[in-house]
């Protein structure tokens, strides 16, 4: 609790008690896994590139072959398909925008600029990593649609 110290009028007087172990441990954690957010996010924007373009390339290696099979000809296997690869290049370029730098100005002896840019980094890769993942999602729930239309519907 803080109180005002009669003899000076500026001086400001907090009572405090040494944490407890437990609470340093736990004090630990969360200072471990802030620190380890921006790293974390973009392990897994990376993560997404890499599933993305691997799919992306299978996609393209499939439209690729001369002799395409017969139910790539077919209005809902191109629809969805399509919707698919849209979904597949919408999250890689929002998992790209999770690990592009960014240029963030602020006052270097401003440890409260420093934390608002520190929020606003997490903020931004945040978003970018959980709408790729959506993203990406939707798209392997479009491919899944779109092979089991082909498998149970036109062989």
């Amino acid at each position: 609790m803080a109180k005002k110290n009669s003899s000076s009028k500026d001086e400001i007087v907090i009572a405090s008690s040494l944490l407890s172990e437990s609470d340093e441990r736990l004090e630990k954690l969360f200072d471990e896994l802030e620190s380890g957010s921006l790293e974390t996010l973009e392990n897994a924007a990376r993560q997404i590139i890499t599933l993305s373009t691997a799919l992306l390339g299978a996609f393209f290696g499939l439209l690729a072959f001369k002799d395409a099979p017969a139910y790539l000809g077919y209005v809902e296997v191109k629809a969805v398909g399509a919707v698919a690869l849209t979904a597949f290049l919408l999250s890689l370029l929002l998992a790209l925008r999770a690990i592009s730098p960014k240029r963030y100005d602020f006052p270097r002896a401003s440890l409260t600029a420093k934390r608002r840019a520190l929020n606003e980094m997490l903020g931004r890769k945040q978003n970018s990593v959980i709408w790729a993942s959506w993203a990406f999602g939707i798209g392997a729930l479009l491919m899944l649609v779109a092979a089991l239309d082909i498998l149970l519907l036109r062989l």
